[in-house]
């Protein structure tokens, strides 16, 4: 990630942490993070609907209490998107750095805000764009790197996700930004990420076909880099096709990569179409794996674990806990949640298919 920001803060060691939020994220996502790591220590637990006792959690009966009884260096916020300023606002007023889900917020207004605040009280605020983090996006980066990749020309994102009542339930289903608002971040991240630059203008469709007021099902971003580069987002959300959670192809001047999410186990057996030679594959990679391609020659660089979320997570929250204690940046900036919540903004004021310039940002 880009590493935009300053250091100007009053060192704080971060060695307790408290959390907020004790629903599927925060029990999924957040805490197996926080147990994969070493040298920290969870002194505080408060959720809304209460829970912490039956997880082995010091639990507070409000947040006030929770930070001025447990004293957490840092305070995970792992709620719903609405809440996150004014937890994030309320953990730094308590002195704490704050790692928080994404989006940070809603508008660049109170995003702003909480980077004023967050420089005043010289604190770090660091957002959970965890993708880039996941074993498979680390090491396609890396390759891309080194001989036999070439220049990266094109990046290509698509996901086709089965919504049900289940993955509808609270705030998502209800909300006509539904599907950037919770995906868009992760994505919008990953083609910075790959190309190692922010976009220099993007052009956004989200067509409602039959549903005009209801949630955002289908995103079709294309996001152009210097010289003539693109990514092409596609999230679907419409299908009842098969679910393909994340598939990501990286063009190369002399190789592709592809990485794919999702568990799998897969025999396949066949002719090559041009050698006609058969050939035998077993693809086994349980959270998810990434491929180097050279014409139909491939090689499997890099799988992901079944908890790619929290192990992804844990290392983002492990690499920005490092820099505080060392007095740097985190490898994921607020100023780079900014600029991305920027992009996910300007997305839906062009949903409609128009252009938007944004390298001067």
């Amino acid at each position: 990630m880009t590493c935009s920001g300053n250091n100007k803060w009053v060192r704080k060691t971060v060695e307790r942490i408290a959390i907020i939020g004790l629903g599927k994220a925060g029990r999924t996502i957040h805490l197996p993070a926080l147990k994969k790591l070493k040298n920290v220590q969870i002194v505080g637990a408060y959720d809304v609907q209460g829970g912490g006792e039956a997880l082995g959690l010091p639990s507070f009966s409000s947040i006030d209490q929770m930070l001025a009884e447990a004293r957490p260096d840092m305070v995970v916020v792992a709620t719903p998107p609405a809440s996150h300023v004014e937890l994030t606002r309320r953990a730094l007023l308590a002195d704490c750095h704050v790692f928080c889900e994404k989006p940070l917020a809603e508008t660049m207004a109170d995003a702003d805000a909480i980077a004023a605040l967050a420089a005043e009280r010289r604190r770090q605020v660091v957002v959970n764009s965890e993708f880039p983090f996941m074993p498979i996006h680390w090491e396609a980066k890396r390759r891309m790197s080194q001989p036999g990749f070439g220049d990266l020309q094109f990046v290509m994102i698509q996901q086709s996700f089965v919504v049900t009542p289940e993955t509808e339930e609270g705030w998502r289903g209800a909300d006509p930004q539904r599907t950037l608002k919770e995906f868009g971040t992760h994505v919008l991240d990953l083609a910075q990420f790959f190309y190692g630059e922010r976009p220099l203008s993007l052009r956004a469709r989200m067509p409602r076909p039959g549903r005009p007021d209801g949630p955002d099902y289908l995103n079709l971003l294309e996001l152009e880099f210097s010289g003539e580069r693109f990514a092409q987002i596609t999230l679907d959300r419409l299908t009842r096709g098969r679910h393909r959670y994340l598939d990501i192809r990286l063009d190369g001047t002399e190789a592709a990569i592809e990485t794919r999410l999702g568990g799998r186990m897969q025999a396949k057996a066949g002719l090559r179409p041009r050698t006609r030679r058969p050939f035998v594959e077993l693809d086994m990679a349980m959270g998810g794996t990434a491929r180097l391609y050279r014409g139909e020659a491939c090689e499997r660089i890099a799988t992901a674990p079944l908890d790619l979320f929290a192990d992804a997570t844990a290392q983002l929250l492990g690499m920005s806990i490092e820099a505080i204690n060392a007095g740097r940046p985190p490898p994921y900036t607020l100023d780079d949640a900014r600029h991305t919540l920027r992009l996910l903004l300007a997305c839906y004021e062009a949903e409609s298919g128009g252009v938007i310039r944004c390298g001067e940002w």
